[in-house]
C-alpha cells in the first residue's frame, strides 16, 4: 500500500502534468481557431496596407499569451508552495524529506541560523552540485531562503533536472521566525561545528 506522502506526490506530478496539457491544448486550438477565421481576413489587410495596425495587436497579443504561457509552465514545474506550519508538522511528523537551505554559506550561520535538518546547498552551487541530492528524482524535497525568491529559482533548476516533487516554502526563514521555532545555531571552533538550539526571544 503506497504511502500518504507518495501518494501526494503521484497525485500533484500527475495533475501538474495534466495541467499543463490542458493549457497547451487550449492555447494550440485557439492559435488554430484564430488562423482559420481571420486567416483571410488578416491576408486581405496586410495586402490592402490598411490593417497592419490590428494585425499587430493580434500579433502582440499572440506573444504575450506565449510568455504568458511560459511562466505559468514554469511555476507548475516549480512544484505547490509549502506554508511553513506544513513544514514543521511534516518534520515533526519524521516525514521523509531533504530539506534544502539555498541561502549563502555565510547567511547560513549568521542572524537568522537554520534548521537543524537543513542541508546547505547554495543557489549558486547547486548547478555544480546535484550529485549530492543521490539519483532518486521521486524524493520530496522542501526548499527554503531568507523569503522564497532564491528558493523558487533553486525549484525551476531542479524541475529541468527532473526532479518531480519540489516544494518552496513560503515566506522562508523570515516566516519561520515569525512564529518563534527554534533554530539551530553554528559556532565554528577549529573547524568543528557545534549545533544547538537557539534562544527564541
Amino acid at each position: 500500500m503506497p504511502s500518504t506522502a507518495a501518494s501526494g506526490r503521484m497525485g500533484g506530478t500527475s495533475m501538474n502534468s495534466t495541467l499543463r496539457r490542458t493549457v497547451l491544448s487550449a492555447v494550440v486550438i485557439a492559435t488554430i481557431g484564430a488562423a482559420l477565421v481571420y486567416g483571410d481576413r488578416l491576408q486581405a489587410w496586410v495586402a490592402g496596407g490598411e490593417g497592419l495596425i490590428q494585425f499587430g495587436l493580434i500579433a502582440l497579443g499572440l506573444l504575450a499569451a506565449v510568455a504568458f504561457l511560459q511562466r505559468l509552465i514554469g511555476r507548475l514545474r516549480e512544484g505547490p508552495m509549502l506554508e511553513v506550519e506544513e513544514l514543521k508538522r511534516r518534520l515533526d511528523g519524521g516525514e521523509e524529506l531533504l530539506l534544502m537551505d539555498v541561502r549563502t554559506r555565510e547567511d547560513f550561520v549568521g542572524e537568522q541560523s537554520h534548521l537543524p535538518v537543513a542541508r546547505n546547498l547554495p543557489l549558486e552551487e547547486l548547478a555544480d552540485r546535484l550529485d549530492e541530492l543521490g539519483g532518486d528524482h521521486q524524493q520530496t524535497i522542501a526548499i527554503i531562503c531568507r523569503t522564497d525568491r532564491r528558493s523558487a529559482k533553486a525549484a525551476a533548476l531542479l524541475a529541468r533536472r527532473g526532479f518531480a516533487d519540489v516544494h518552496v516554502v513560503r515566506g522562508g526563514m523570515t516566516a519561520w521566525l515569525d512564529r518563534n521555532w527554534p533554530t539551530a545555531r553554528v559556532q565554528e571552533q577549529g573547524g568543528a561545528h557545534d549545533k544547538r538550539t537557539a534562544d527564541t526571544e
